[in-house]
C-alpha cells in the first residue's frame, strides 16, 4: 500500500536477511553493528546472520596445526559470538551464526549469496596507505555484494 503521491519503488526496502560480519580482532565497530543490525531487524522482522571469518592458515602453517583445528577454532568463535547474540535484545531471538575459514572479504560475499541476504551491515576502519592500495575488507564487500551495504564506523 503507497501513501498518495508515493510510488511502491518509493518506499523504504523491507529487509529478510541481514548480514553481519564481526571481526573479534578488531572489534571497535562491533557494539554498532549490532545495535543498528538489531533495531533494523526489529522493525523489519528480518533475520540476523552473524559471521565470523577465520583466515585460512598457509599451507605451511597448517600442516603443523593439530588435526581437528578448525573444528575447535570455529567453536572457540561460536562461544565468543554468544555474549553478542545476547546483546541483541529482542532481536537475538532471530540471529543464527555461522564460522568460516578462508579470505575475508571472499567469504562474506559467499555467504550472502548463500543465505540470500538483502543487507549487510559491515564494520570500517578509517583507511590507511595500504587500504588505498590494496583495499580493505569492506570496500571489497561494498563493491562487490548484490545487496545493500550499511558500512558502520
Amino acid at each position: 500500500m503507497s501513501v498518495a503521491g508515493e510510488s511502491a519503488s518509493d518506499a523504504a526496502p523491507a529487509y529478510t536477511r541481514i548480514l553481519v560480519p564481526i571481526d573479534l580482532e578488531h572489534g571497535r565497530h562491533v557494539e554498532e553493528a549490532l545495535r543498528l543490525s538489531a533495531e533494523i531487524a526489529e522493525s523489519h522482522g528480518a533475520d540476523v546472520h552473524l559471521l565470523s571469518v577465520i583466515h585460512a592458515a598457509p599451507v605451511v602453517v597448517s600442516q603443523h596445526l593439530p588435526q581437528g583445528y578448525e573444528q575447535i577454532a570455529a567453536k572457540s568463535v561460536e562461544k565468543e559470538l554468544a555474549p553478542l547474540v545476547a546483546q541483541m535484545g529482542p532481536a537475538a531471538k532471530r540471529v543464527t551464526t555461522c564460522v568460516r575459514f578462508g579470505g575475508v572479504y571472499q567469504e562474506i560475499l559467499a555467504y550472502a549469496k548463500k543465505i540470500g541476504a538483502d543487507l549487510i551491515v559491515i564494520g570500517s576502519h578509517k583507511p590507511n596507505v595500504g587500504d588505498y592500495l590494496l583495499g580493505s575488507n569492506a570496500s571489497r564487500v561494498v563493491r562487490h555484494a548484490d545487496c545493500s551495504v550499511f558500512v558502520v564506523r
